[in-house]
């Protein structure tokens, strides 16, 4: 035990009905630690497992004692206990915490968007949405170990609330067409957890944004839990601060509008899916395809490394498929130079009157553009250091024509939090939006990311961002 730990008084209370003793370091060396001492034995909770602390409805007071509940989510990297599955729920139950880890844990009211007024023919208006394709494919084993379990808890049984499991990739488009919309425009309040990365938000704003929707409409509230590879609206906005994938802003945020964007492409792009097999034409208005996004519209290095990485062999290895696919793009196996993307580039930004004008981008050459309303597209790779939680600020970050080696030394600094960008190799600024005019012949250097989803543009066609004029989900942070 560190001697900062051994200046801290201990407190008396129970753990699971035996007697021990509580030490509470809010500021060690991984965060917070809560340590439990008892005859012959020791051990330890870290803040970042706690989902949170609340009152034990199930038991009553005992001689003026609360007995209260320790939520945590358990894993296999913190327990030796939990080793076939990688994580697992546990209510602890506890008396007399310390009252410092009580102002940092407690939850003193129950979280009002999980408590949402069923239909009147009985159904729940509480959704949980299981996506079983996202990152490497856990959500199906975390919605039956942990997040079942603390629902439990708090009075959630199975019955109050609606659970799909997705069977393909337009599971969430369908759910959100079907059953969210109707439902929302009828003005009624909803909530829907989603166990999914940004592709899952992302096909529910579009699912939204691409229909009508009526004077009623009530914006539905998104509790996520991330379950993707790269998990980039969760990393931006803090879920990731907590080895709880989410579950700990769901019982202690605020539900936030979710700020988006719109890209309208030339008439000829197309979806591309099935490993790039396949394509599907995209959404029509006034003649062009349309996309909205909530965290990036990428071209170039960015695009291609997410489009070449999204295969069911690169899946298996997680987020290291990104840095799997840039090194092949950056460095080819050939020992070719990286290829450099033609591109006329349209900046859209505003002046200190607010006037909106264009700025074109006199070089034409790009290795590495994003348009982004997030700061982190990792949990360490900073992409956009001045982006602030659901800010809606559009910012772009963009490499001209460098080598190979200037782009891994700027992506290296992104990854140890920034400097990139003030890099003079690098441009960065906010933004109201930009046009990209794409001079490639090869269809392999014409491919747009759009939140994860592969758009291509066809010879001679053209991209354009937007800031979203509406927000149609509340997320909570």
């Amino acid at each position: 035990m560190s001697a900062l730990i051994m200046d801290i008084p201990a407190v008396t209370g129970t753990a699971r009905g035996s007697d021990v003793s509580f030490v509470y370091n809010k500021k060690g060396e991984n965060g917070g630690t809560l340590v439990l001492k008892w005859d012959g034995g020791e051990g330890h909770i870290h803040d970042k497992e706690v989902i949170g602390v609340i009152n034990d409805r199930r038991q009553g007071r005992k001689n003026e004692v609360q007995p209260q509940l320790i939520l945590r989510v358990v894993t296999s990297q913190s327990s030796p206990e939990v080793t076939k599955q990688k994580f697992a729920f546990e209510p602890l139950p506890v008396t007399n915490l310390p009252q410092n880890y009580l102002d940092t844990h407690l939850i003193t009211k129950a979280p009002e968007h999980l408590y949402v007024s069923p239909n009147k023919d009985g159904s729940p208006n509480l959704h949980v949405i299981v996506s079983t394709r996202s990152g490497i494919g856990e959500a199906q084993q975390y919605y039956q170990n942990v997040l079942s379990e603390a629902l439990s808890v708090i009075d959630l049984n199975t019955e109050s609330y609606q659970t799909h499991v997705t069977e393909s990739e337009r599971s969430i488009t369908e759910i959100a067409e079907k059953i969210i919309l109707p439902r929302a425009n009828d003005g009624v309040a909803q909530t829907i957890l989603l166990l999914s990365g940004d592709g899952g938000i992302v096909d529910t704003v579009n699912a939204l944004l691409l229909a009508s929707r009526s004077e009623k409409f009530v914006k539905p509230i998104i509790g996520l839990i991330c379950m993707g590879t790269g998990n980039a609206m969760a990393n931006s906005i803090g879920l990731n601060r907590y080895a709880t994938r989410g579950l700990t802003s769901i019982f202690r945020g605020v539900p936030q509008s979710l700020p988006t964007f719109k890209v309208n492409f030339s008439p000829g792009s197309v979806f591309l899916t099935d490993e790039g097999r396949k394509m599907i034409l995209l959404p029509q208005e006034s003649g062009h395809g349309i996309v909205h996004g909530v965290v990036v519209c990428s071209w170039a290095l960015h695009a291609s490394l997410v489009a070449d990485s999204d295969t069911t062999e690169y899946r298996k290895y997680g987020r290291q498929r990104f840095q799997m696919a840039a090194k092949e793009l950056i460095a080819p196996d050939d020992g070719s130079a990286p290829h450099v993307y033609n591109g006329k580039i349209t900046l859209y930004k505003s002046d200190d009157k607010g006037q909106e004008y264009s700025e074109d981008v006199p070089d034409t050459s790009t290795s590495y553009i994003v348009a982004t309303l997030v700061s982190n597209f990792e949990e360490n790779l900073v992409i956009s250091p001045h982006s602030k939680p659901l800010d809606g600020q559009l910012r772009v970050l963009r490499f001209g024509d460098i080598s190979g080696a200037n782009v891994m030394r700027l992506l290296g600094m992104a990854m140890r939090g920034g400097g990139h960008e003030k890099d003079e190799m690098a441009q960065y600024a906010p933004i109201n939006g930009l046009k990209i005019q794409i001079n490639e012949p090869d269809a392999r250097w014409r491919r747009v990311c759009v939140d994860g989803k592969i758009v291509l543009v066809e010879e001679g066609g053209y991209f354009e961002v937007r800031k979203g004029k509406e927000e149609v989900v509340e997320l909570i942070a």
